[in-house]
C-alpha cells in the first residue's frame, strides 16, 4: 500500500476529521511504523528493513489514527467536560498490537 493509500485510510478511520490533513496523518503514520517495527523486532530491527511488511500495513493505519484521536491531551489522567469523561495515563494499544507476531532468531 503506498503511504498517499494510508493517508487517505486513515483519514477514513477518522471519518474525515478537518484537522487530519495529509502532513499530519503522514507524521501519526511514521510514528504508528516505528512501533509496529519496534513490535515486529523486539530484538533489533534487522539492516535493510524500513517499510512496515503488508500483512501489518492496517495495523499501521488503525494505529495512527488512535494516536491522532488522543492528540492534544499527551499523558491525561483526567477530563471531564459536559458529562464526557476521559482519563488515560498510558495509552494501551494491546488489543492492536497482539496482532503482530513478532520475529526472533534462535542461536
Amino acid at each position: 500500500m503506498t503511504t498517499n493509500a494510508k493517508i487517505k485510510r486513515v483519514q477514513v478511520l477518522l471519518m474525515n476529521d478537518a484537522s487530519a490533513d495529509d502532513q499530519t496523518v503522514a507524521e501519526y503514520l511514521e510514528m504508528s511504523k516505528e512501533t509496529v517495527l519496534a513490535t515486529l523486532y523486539p530484538f533489533g530491527i534487522p539492516e535493510g528493513v524500513e517499510e512496515v511488511p503488508s500483512m501489518y500495513e492496517t495495523v499501521q493505519c488503525e494505529l495512527a489514527a488512535r494516536y491522532f484521536a488522543r492528540r492534544g491531551g499527551l499523558g491525561e489522567t483526567m477530563h471531564i467536560e459536559n458529562g464526557i469523561h476521559r482519563d488515560w495515563y498510558s495509552s494501551d494499544d494491546r488489543e492492536v498490537l497482539a496482532k503482530i507476531v513478532p520475529y526472533a532468531k534462535v542461536l
